[in-house]
């Protein structure tokens, strides 16, 4: 086959999935296998929308000759029928296990997982979900803040990283340090790994190779300067007022120091000082004080420059600590989680994706260091499997996203023989997702690396055609965005450059929809009233029509849902993440009974409890005390799972809801599957499971007959037939997000980091002048891409509402739309376009439901309780057996850890004679206890490998016997195989350090681990499919170099 490779400019409602699951078809048609073509995109809903579209097609045109004909056309096959994608269809469905149709998280994923070896991993690792992740970073602090036992003050280390965080935040005090660090990893971590060098973080050198003036060392000058400049102005004719302002601003100086609140008197003369610094430094200068211009000579600029390059270059100077100190933060708490966590495969979706980063763009991980030739075997491995690429959203995908896959397309796109094949599809108009790392800038730089060879390599098309909105939707699309004069004279520089160059005259393919576009006026207090009432004059769901309100934030979405439910009886519906444990009063009760539980010192939430009707129902249970409760309510949990137990509270406070409020029964039941969703987790912590709800978000469902309320960047991709967008306001475009700069290469390869000072200090430097206005440019032309994701979700009708222009200069929507459509409220298309569309009876738009569809319900699958094998009752082990093994050594467990490690790392190698290659790292009475296990004459039969078979070390399990969900590691198992390749023989070994010198301590140990080896024989048993009796079970005691079997 020869398909060109192809990049789609695919502008809103042009048909982005159409040509996607078009060239997928096309491909399959040319004979292209279905496992060797992978399609990514951003999301799980996306996949499988864009798989279910790819079985419509074919199924349509399996069994339609019509759809065949028309199907055969747009693949360029025409002499296609139903029989052929009949076969297609077929070759689809079977393939479905190998398909590599997905998410780019998700095939990340596949590929750790199939190499994880090449790639510096253990073995298997697991994808950490938010909640899970929250946990580890919880578990990583308190590691660095445990104190070591017997003593009361702070290790070096800690107090180190508490001296870095209050570097990194100015030494604010805080009162929940725990709450503060959680939000400064939030806000940092991720900048960090993306950078993990300390030079790069506040380094004046990276920063300014060339010197910056401000940093000279002029504070020992500031005292002298001060009083020269006094005594200069008291010879000065100055007004009262400028005399005061003077003198005011030498008091603030002399107690001000860097990094704290600039006082306004003060900021009033330094920002007049700084509008003429030019001429200050030039020793003659007139500032403005007061109205007047107050002339200055050379005695006084010479005091000035010195108080002001102390004033501006103090500041800096503290950023540059600050950006340290959070540098120094971030890699003390990284030091500590890559120890702790990720070495123990637990991974983020973030983690595997740095994995797979080629070695030279060094932000590896730490684990994956030196692996450059296995890594680059991946990718040779990889590009033998696949042979079409196809990727979705393109102007989302990241940098870092794109170096993983790009060796691949090289080789897809350089392929000499033409029989592979690259297309990906997107909209840099539609960018609104930078602040996730999405580069709209790769469009042009692959389009431009791979013709920059061959000229039309990669076939370039735009798509401008909205099939979604109707003529008068698109007119305004295209009265805003069309005017590349007001939009370069509003954001002079590089984002207008950028989106003019981009912007193409829209077009609809519904010449003759009727419909309605208008930009209204209304005050603040006004419009929830205005969109009421636009709601009550078209009614869309009398209608059978779609209709959304698009805001930006979440919190205006569940205001307008409210107002337009409370006030006008309109169902409407915030589709915005919903907290369901935490924003009603049932879920706040069921949350204080949890906490209270967890700690019964909590006075707060036992407080809350007992206001609750849960009070009472304590009191009839005779349930007085807070220890009572806690261990009332932890047995329960410990019994049931905190599904059970929260379904059980929940149906107690139900009893006291009023029969209407349907809203707090709703929350209930979500509340009970957010507690399912834990117990998957196996845990039965109170306090873990509280802080999970407190973070549990419930995205609204998508309900037909109702108004649907949601942010902006929620309803992109979707289409509505009426929009309403009534809160286009806030601050200007032309704005950097908060945090700290990063100041990037052409090739993304991070310079500098720093934590910019103050606007008022920060434009006195060029270098950080010149990132703030190429942030700011960023900033802007992500605005306006949010602008044209908003005005392109409608399909008939579209009501913008603003404020009424009145010459504001600030950059901003509404001034935006007041340039191109006129200050006056604008309006196209005709005003009573619904009027033609019949109203129906409320509701009956909806499809009804006979007995024969109601849904139905399968049957909840019993949760089980988990256990481990050394949970069972006899495995007890006594506190003494926990102590040191004898004066100086090691604690029990650590040395049993330190020893299992040693036999595990021989075990795997074979070497049946070495205690690990990495014995130094071990104590040496760990390894001394281990080497002699490996001479003993007693333990040969242990450590033999078997001619047919195999052997399993620290091999983990998962079974369900008995009802119970057994989670196990065997620590050697030997299986030996017939010549047929049946299992003929098991033995399960088991290690042991107890110390057991005494004929009565081997029997206790005995009876103590029997029931354990058991547990561990039914497992093997089922495992290998040997009857249990069959299987050999064998306890081996280290001290002693001795097994025991056990019957």
């Amino acid at each position: 086959m020869n398909a060109p490779h192809v990049m789609i400019r695919a502008s809103a409602g042009s048909g982005k999935t159409y040509a996607l699951t078009n060239r997928y078809v096309a491909l399959l048609a040319a004979g292209a296998a279905p496992e060797r073509i992978v399609a990514l995109t951003f999301t799980r809903k996306a996949a499988g929308e864009f798989f279910d579209e790819i079985l419509a097609k074919l199924a349509g045109a399996a069994t339609d000759p019509a759809r065949a004909a028309r199907l055969a056309g747009e693949v360029a096959r025409p002499g296609m029928g139903p029989a052929d994608f009949l076969r297609l269809l077929r070759a689809v469905i079977e393939a479905m296990p190998r398909l590599r149709l997905g998410t780019l998280d998700g095939f990340f994923g596949r590929i750790a997982r199939a190499f994880p070896l090449e790639l510096g991993l253990a073995g298997e690792f697991e994808i950490l979900q938010e909640h899970a992740a929250r946990v580890e970073r919880r578990r990583v602090l308190q590691r660095m803040f445990n104190r070591a036992p017997g003593r009361g003050g702070l290790e070096p280390e800690q107090r180190e990283f508490i001296e870095a965080f209050k570097r990194a935040t100015f030494g604010t005090e805080e009162k929940r340090l725990a709450a503060r660090l959680d939000a400064f990893l939030d806000e940092h971590q991720e900048r960090f790994q993306g950078a993990p060098e300390g030079e790069r973080w506040g380094n004046p050198r990276r920063i300014w190779p060339d010197g910056c003036p401000w940093l000279e060392p002029v504070a020992g000058r500031v005292p002298a300067a001060l009083a020269d400049l006094r005594r200069g102005l008291a010879a000065r004719e100055l007004t009262s007022g400028q005399r005061t302002r003077w003198e005011v601003f030498l008091a603030a100086c002399e107690a001000w120091v860097p990094g704290s609140p600039v006082p306004e008197a003060m900021e009033y003369l330094l920002r007049n000082v700084l509008a003429v610094w030019p001429e200050v430094r030039r020793g003659v200068a007139e500032v403005t004080v007061e109205r007047r211009k107050v002339a200055l000579g050379p005695a006084e600029c010479a005091a000035l420059t010195v108080i002001v390059t102390w004033m501006v270059g103090g500041e800096i100077t503290r950023r540059l600590e600050s950006t340290r100190g959070i540098h120094a933060v971030l890699a003390a708490y990284e030091q500590v989680y890559e120890e702790t966590v990720r070495r123990r495969g637990r991974l983020t979706f973030a983690d595997v994706q740095r994995l797979l980063l080629p070695e030279e763009s060094g932000v590896a991980l730490a684990q994956s260091e030196g692996a450059g030739p296995d890594r680059l075997s991946i990718d040779y491995r990889l590009d033998a499997r696949f042979d079409h690429w196809l990727l979705d959203e393109f102007q989302d995908t990241s940098f870092g996203q794109w170096r993983v896959l790009e060796n691949l397309i090289d080789e897809v796109v350089q392929d000499p023989a033409g029989g592979r094949s690259f297309f990906c599809v997107g909209d840099v108009k539609q960018a609104i997702f930078t602040w996730r790392e999405g580069d709209p800038r790769l469009f042009g730089e692959i389009l431009e690396k791979y013709n920059a060879v061959a000229p039309g390599t990669v076939v370039e098309q735009h798509l401008v055609t909205s099939y979604r909105s109707g003529p008068d939707v698109i007119g305004m699309v295209n009265a805003v965005f069309g005017r590349a004069d007001v939009i370069a004279a509003m954001f002079p520089g590089a984002a207008s450059a950028a989106w003019n160059r981009e912007w193409r005259a829209h077009h609809s393919a519904q010449p003759a929809l009727a419909g309605e576009a208008a930009w209204l006026h209304a005050a603040d207090d006004e419009r929830e009233a205005r969109v009421l009432e636009l709601l009550r004059r078209i009614r869309p769901l009398e209608r059978g029509l779609s209709c959304a309100v698009l805001v930006p934030t979440n919190a205006q979405a569940t205001e307008y849902a409210e107002y337009l439910r409370r006030v006008g009886g309109v169902p409407a519906l915030a589709e915005s993440d919903l907290r369901v444990g935490c924003d009603n009063p049932l879920g706040a009760a069921v949350l204080a009974l949890i906490q209270s539980a967890a700690h019964p010192g909590d006075t707060l939430a036992r407080g809350h409890l007992l206001m609750t009707p849960l009070g009472a129902v304590f009191a009839r249970a005779g349930l007085n005390s807070p220890d009572a409760v806690s261990e009332r309510i932890l047995r329960q949990i410990h019994h049931d799972g905190f599904e059970e137990t929260v379904a059980s509270w929940v149906q107690q406070l139900e009893g006291s809801l009023a029969p209407e409020d349907h809203f707090s029964r709703e929350r209930g039941r979500q509340l009970v599957e957010a507690a399912a969703l834990f117990d998957a987790t196996g845990s039965r912590d109170a306090a873990e499971f509280v802080a999970f709800i407190e973070r549990h978000a419930v995205r609204g469902a998508e309900v037909a007959g109702v108004v649907r309320v949601m942010t902006i960047h929620k309803s992109k991709g979707l289409g509505f037939d009426v929009v309403l967008l009534p809160e286009l306001e806030g601050q200007r475009l032309d704005q950097r997000r908060e945090g700290l700069a990063v100041q990037r290469t052409a090739g993304r390869e991070v310079e500098w980091v720093l934590d910019l000072p103050p606007k008022l200090f920060m434009e006195q430097d060029a270098v950080l002048r010149n990132h703030v206005q190429e942030a700011e440019a960023e900033g802007c032309y992500e605005a306006l891409a949010l602008l044209y994701v908003a005005l392109t979700r409608a399909k008939r009708a579209m009501y913008v509402l603003t404020r009424a222009p009145r010459g504001s200069s600030s950059r901003n929507y509404p001034r935006l739309l007041a340039e191109t459509l006129g200050t006056d409220p604008w309006q196209s298309g005709d005003r009573a376009w619904y009027e033609h569309l019949p109203v129906v009876a409320a509701g009956a738009n909806r499809p009804e439901t006979t007995a024969a569809e109601e849904p139905v319900t399968a049957p909840r699958a019993p949760r089980l309780p988990a256990r481990r094998p050394s949970e069972s009752p006899a495995s007890a082990v006594p506190a003494e057996a926990l102590v040191s093994l004898e004066a100086g050594g090691l604690r029990a467990a650590d040395f049993g850890t330190a020893v299992h490690a040693l036999l595990a790392a021989a075990g795997r190698s074979g070497a049946a004679g070495d205690a690990g290659g990495d014995a130094g790292a071990w104590p040496a009475e760990a390894v001394a206890e281990a080497s002699a296990c490996f001479g003993a004459p007693d333990l040969a039969e242990v450590w033999q490998r078997p001619e047919r078979g195999e052997v399993w070390v620290e091999r983990p399990f998962e079974i369900v016997l008995d009802g119970a969900w057994i989670s196990g590691v065997f620590d050697r198992v030997v299986v030996n195989r017939g010549p047929d390749g049946a299992v003929e023989r098991v033995a399960v070994y088991d290690f042991k350090t107890d110390k057991v010198q005494e004929e009565e301590a081997l029997a206790a140990a005995m009876r103590r681990h029997a029931a354990q080896l058991q547990l561990y024989r039914r497992a093997a048993a089922v495992l290998t499919g040997m009857a249990a009796h069959a299987v050999q079970a064998g306890i081996v005691f280290t001290a002693i170099r001795r097994v025991v079997r056990v019957p």
